[in-house]
């Protein structure tokens, strides 16, 4: 896919670190328009696999739902959270799943993970079912196991639309103008 970014390590890493300190917390956004699934236009491609515009607005909101109920059984205020967070935790979500399978890390099922949310997101998408699940899973891992998850990220073919590449700091050659070759605005 020419023309759109693939994201660097030091954005895995922080958005790792983002993932484990997390624990579902992060700050606003408004990627959410409407309702329903939203777009099948590509927001990222991982490994051969495809992460929807509407697949990170529908986990969009499902977290928000599930980070208010949070907030209200705690009496704080709810935490927000940026869909473009979004989007970097979910072109993680299948690795930390298959690194916590391999290390033989304790992770939730998908049945006892919608189970335990039937009472919050009665009807959560399968994307947000298994985020929670890796977002458990990586809350667990130690620094030496931490770094191990990183290398493995690495080894991901990512490859993340425009719409979201800015969060990443990952501006498509095509998008960007080099100082020299910028037209100086004319005044009316």
């Amino acid at each position: 896919m020419h023309g759109r970014p693939t994201l660097a390590r030091p954005a895995r890493a922080a958005a790792l670190a983002a993932a484990a300190a997390l624990a579902l917390s992060a700050c606003g956004s408004s990627d959410d328009q409407g309702s329903g699934d939203g777009s099948s236009a590509v927001a990222a491609t991982v490994d051969g696999q495809t992460i929807t515009v509407g697949d990170v607005q529908r986990t969009t909101r499902e977290l928000r739902t599930y980070l208010e109920a949070q907030a209200a059984s705690t009496g704080q205020q709810p935490q927000q959270l940026e869909a473009a967070n979004v989007l970097t935790l979910l072109v993680q979500t299948p690795a930390v799943l298959e690194f916590a399978e391999q290390e033989d890390l304790p992770v939730a099922s998908a049945a006892s993970m919608r189970s335990d949310l039937a009472e919050v997101l009665p009807s959560a998408s399968d994307k947000t079912i298994d985020f929670l699940r890796a977002n458990t899973a990586g809350s667990q891992l130690d620094q030496a196991t931490q770094e191990d998850l990183v290398a493995a990220l690495d080894e991901q073919q990512v490859t993340i639309s425009p719409r979201y590449a800015a969060a990443s700091n990952q501006t498509p050659e095509w998008l960007e103008q080099p100082v020299e070759e910028q037209l100086p605005m004319e005044a009316p």
